[in-house]
């Protein structure tokens, strides 16, 4: 199935005990074509592959972009977390039940676990009571077990130099089902042959390959990938909604990529936040004023909106990349109103009013302003349309930048203009109020 694809040039892939995988897991490592040679991009190339795949009876395939792995300790999924409890019994069924409400959402995909189940087993519970009847101690049954299956060392053999252990059991044969097990039998007391189906409960369990704990707690451990037309936030929201059901002893613990989104967005809402502060104080004191520095940023909410417009248009999300955007078009989308407001200050020095100021400062610097965005909006054009390796990466934060910076632009010439008008006046007449009557003389109102 791989290998019908144009889009691979190269496959590399292993079978078997990968990780703790076990025997029945395998590997295989996919890399593509450049972008200019195949006509489907990452993300719509893993979901044809993936549904070919998952169309094979018996086969689970989960599909990872690689990009992702060795930005946490963990797996690298978008989309990590764990159920975690006291009682493995009950982290069993309930992290299957979160499985199976992230499923019927349909908001992700490639949904995988780190439950692994072993090979079955069959467990032999001695009946207590039965066995002190019969006169049948609970190590007489385990010895026997122990002998027939696992066998005896009976003697030793040497040979060229070399000494070998002399084990005695059953042929394989005769020991490979329960059944056989069953037909056993174990001495008593008395020297009697008591068959073993009469003396213990049989029964089939799966064994586990391992039991995970994540900070000193068992845990099971789910990872998946964001389902296409869908936020890595909305879905990080709903596994909080659905861990708030769990039972009491359970929980939801978001770790790996998931953790650090929510790091990462934290901090990139405090550094927009501390950027926008610090570029007042700076553009106070360079303006001496508390008016000028306020007009400037007004455009920044504006370039917002066109970013997230633009993002929305595209059928991007608001990711790490995309928040990356957002801080390099604050940066850019305030030259403009600097280089307008400016100018319109040297006019007002020279005795013009705010709104004649700002009629003969906008004409004039029109033209260095549309430079600077064409220029901007030329270099991050390759990126948004998705040219060049790794482009995927780069495309938001490049949509986010030719979106903002396009609304900020055209907006820039109209509500910066306005507002440095309004804002003019308001001050003006504020002045005006603090300013006392002058005292009428005495000799005056006579």
């Amino acid at each position: 199935i791989v290998n019908t694809h144009p889009e691979i040039t190269q496959v590399f892939s292993f079978v078997g005990g990968f990780g703790g995988s076990g025997v029945s897991s395998g590997m295989m490592f996919i890399t593509l074509v450049p972008p200019s040679e195949r006509k489907m991009d990452q993300e719509e190339f893993s979901s044809v592959l993936r549904r070919e795949l998952n169309a094979v009876p018996g086969l689970r395939a989960v599909i990872q972009d690689t990009s992702q792995q060795g930005l946490t300790a963990q797996r690298g999924f978008p989309i990590e977390f764990s159920v975690r409890g006291a009682d493995w019994g009950e982290l069993v069924p309930l992290s299957q039940k979160l499985m199976d409400a992230l499923v019927q959402s349909g908001t992700v995909v490639d949904l995988d676990s780190d439950y692994r189940v072993g090979m079955p087993e069959l467990r032999v519970t001695p009946d207590r009571a039965v066995c002190a009847d019969v006169g049948v101690s609970v190590d007489d049954v385990a010895t026997t077990i122990n002998a027939l299956v696992g066998g005896i060392r009976v003697g030793k053999y040497s040979s060229g130099g070399r000494r070998l252990d002399v084990r005695v059991k059953l042929m394989a044969a005769q020991r490979s089902r329960p059944e056989d097990i069953a037909r056993l039998r174990v001495r008593a007391r008395n020297g009697e042959l008591v068959p073993l189906s009469s003396l213990v409960v049989f029964e089939e369990h799966a064994a586990l390959q391992a039991i995970t704990r994540r900070d000193r707690e068992r845990a099971i451990s789910i990872y998946s990938n964001v389902a296409p037309g869908h936020s890595q936030g909305e879905v990080l929201r709903l596994i909080e909604e659905l861990g708030d059901d769990l039972p009491v002893g359970n929980r939801v613990v978001l770790g790996g990529s998931s953790m650090a989104f929510r790091e990462s967005m934290s901090s990139l809402f405090f550094a927009m936040g501390l950027g926008i502060l610090i570029a007042y104080m700076i553009l106070g004191s360079q303006f001496n004023s508390f008016k000028d520095p306020v007009t400037i940023i007004t455009i920044l909410p504006l370039s917002v909106a066109g970013a997230a417009f633009a993002l929305l248009l595209a059928g991007q999300s608001l990711n790490i990349f995309s928040m990356i955007g957002l801080l390099l078009l604050m940066g850019i989308v305030k030259k403009n109103s600097i280089i307008l407001v400016d100018y319109a200050n040297a006019f007002k020095e020279k005795g013009f009013a705010a709104r004649e100021a700002m009629e003969k400062a906008g004409p004039i610097r029109l033209r260095p302003i549309l430079m600077t965005a064409t220029a901007t909006f030329m270099a991050a054009l390759p990126p948004a349309l998705g040219l060049g390796s790794g482009a995927e990466i780069r495309m938001p934060m490049a949509i986010a930048v030719i979106g903002g910076l396009l609304l900020s632009t055209l907006l820039s010439l109209i509500v910066i203009p306005a507002f440095y008008v309004v804002s003019d006046r308001l001050v003006g007449k504020k002045k005006k109020a603090e300013v006392p009557e002058s005292p009428v003389s005495s000799g005056a109102r006579a």
